[in-house]
């Protein structure tokens, strides 16, 4: 994993400055479900103390229902220089049973990155921020047509310009946020359109090499709504009582499109890159006893050049599933792996740049699902997997789907397999007991041969040998059509087209 430089951990801890403006209005009105401007910022400063930050400003008014303050400085009380949130003034308006905080249109955010250099950032708005907290509930609303942040020009002490680039413009921004003491949750961010354009130092390049990026995302959005989270804690146990007490937790990312340049240096040869994407969607669910995350994305293009090499390819999509059970019970839950890339299509000066030029204009597509039933075997936690005891036991195991296609050659494979007494019952047995039959299909699996001979990917010499495997596993079952049944029995038995193994 690649360590994060500091001037983007700059960037990062910059960003973050909307969300401290924004926790701070969320915990002021705390003290009663009605009240003042005056009494919302009186309480404001004493839950800012407890959240260990300080506000000072330069002077304080109040009339007609409103506070304004000016001169608003917000730091953390232990280290002042750390992060500094400044703003020429701030005012608080009592709305009800809530209280609206409405920032400079500027705010400033300075970030300390170590060696005594500083970051600064400018974040410019035209919204406001809408709150309210009691013993039982919490309300969070922010609203901003427009929502930018940059990072300003820095010298270094040398007087020189640091390196380093941030801008980051939201369109009709938005966030919600509902709260209960009972442990319920409900948030939602998101905006019409984000534009970005980022310049950093990669961190694993020792020669100070740059990379840039630049894009759009349209309408993103990420929404969460959980149940029970108070439920959620170390102690042994806890996820299968979560559970029973009605634990429920939904992450939702989606996007509408996007599209994104990126540029760096590698090995002093230029490397460019553009995408642009369709529609996205993410979704991680932590319900009645499991998770499963799934994941779906649009068609896209990749272009590029790397030095005189330049090449495209289009994707139709792709799709991808993964879920398994949190709990332990005494019944058999589900497993799930599955991914699929549908239809890639490589650019033909690229693939003949790869010496595959005789595939252009082909797509290919890879499905793979697997799925299996079985059951964990000890509670999640730190020692899960230390034990001697292995986590889980896996009763059976399916393909579900298994497809590769290369232009009009296709491989596929379905089938399903028993394992007698379970996985933890196969430990020490040279080969699985176990009870099962797969199918698999090869179309135009000939025709595949020859392009990859006359691409000189299999010698001439061998395409005989290649043959007589794919014979000796396979029988013909019309043109150009090889079908493979493999039988898995009881007491090691495993056939292929009713032939033992090995041959």
């Amino acid at each position: 994993m690649q360590t994060v430089s500091k001037p983007m951990r700059a960037v990062a801890r910059g960003a973050m400055a909307p969300a401290l403006v924004a926790t701070i209005a969320l915990c002021g009105p705390a003290v009663a479900q009605s009240m003042s401007a005056s009494e919302a910022w009186d309480g404001l400063q004493t839950l800012a103390g407890e959240a260990g930050l300080s506000i000072s400003t330069t002077g304080v008014n109040e009339a007609g229902g409103v506070v304004t303050l000016s001169g608003v400085r917000i730091f953390p009380t232990n280290d002042p220089n750390e992060v500094v949130v400044s703003m020429d003034q701030m005012r608080i308006e009592a709305r009800g049973d809530q209280v609206a905080l409405i920032p400079a249109p500027t705010v400033s955010v300075a970030v300390q990155t170590g060696r005594g250099v500083t970051r600064e950032f400018e974040v410019t708005h035209s919204g406001e921020i809408v709150g309210m907290v009691d013993d039982e509930n919490a309300v969070l609303d922010m609203d901003f047509a427009s929502l930018a942040a940059r990072m300003l020009p820095t010298l270094s002490a040398k007087g020189a310009p640091m390196p380093g680039r941030f801008a980051m413009d939201f369109d009709a921004f938005d966030a919600s946020l509902r709260a209960t003491s009972e442990g319920s949750l409900d948030f939602s961010l998101g905006a019409d359109s984000v534009t970005y354009d980022i310049e950093y130092v990669d961190p694993s390049r020792s020669n100070g090499a740059t990379v840039t990026q630049t894009g759009t995302m349209d309408a993103p959005r990420i929404t969460f709504a959980g149940t029970e989270l108070d439920m959620l804690s170390d102690e042994p146990g806890m996820m299968a009582r979560a559970f029973d007490a009605g634990f429920s937790a939904v992450l939702d990312f989606t996007t509408a499109g996007s599209e994104q340049s990126s540029s760096q240096t590698l090995d002093d040869v230029p490397l460019l890159m553009n995408t642009q994407g369709a529609q996205s969607t993410m979704r991680i669910a932590a319900l009645d006893g499991r998770v499963d995350l799934t994941g779906s994305a649009g068609s896209a293009e990749i272009s590029g050049s790397y030095g005189p090499m330049q090449g495209a390819a289009t994707f139709g999509g792709a799709d991808v599933a993964f879920g398994f059970p949190l709990i332990v019970t005494p019944d058999d839950q589900q497993f799930r792996y599955m991914f699929a890339l549908n239809d890639i299509e490589i650019s033909q000066d690229l693939l003949t740049m790869m010496g595959a030029g005789s595939f252009a204009g082909d797509s290919l597509s890879v499905v793979l699902d697997l799925g299996a039933m079985g059951r964990l075997t000890q509670e999640l936690g730190p020692e899960w997997a230390d034990s001697d005891v292995p986590p889980l036991d896996i009763s059976s195991v399916s393909l579900d789907d298994l497809r590769l296609a290369v232009g009009d050659s296709v491989l596929t494979g379905s089938g399903a397999v028993e394992l007698i007494g379970g996985l933890m019952a196969q430990m020490g047995r040279p080969m699985p007991e176990a009870n099962g039959d797969f199918t698999f299909d090869l179309v135009g699996g000939e025709r595949l041969l020859t392009r990859l001979q006359a691409m000189g990917v299999i010698p001439q010499d061998q395409l005989f040998v290649v043959r007589m495997m794919m014979n000796g596993f396979a029988r013909s079952v019309g043109e150009d059509h090889l079908r493979s049944d493999v039988a898995i029995r009881p007491g090691a038995q495993i056939t292929v087209n009713g032939a033992p193994l090995p041959f």
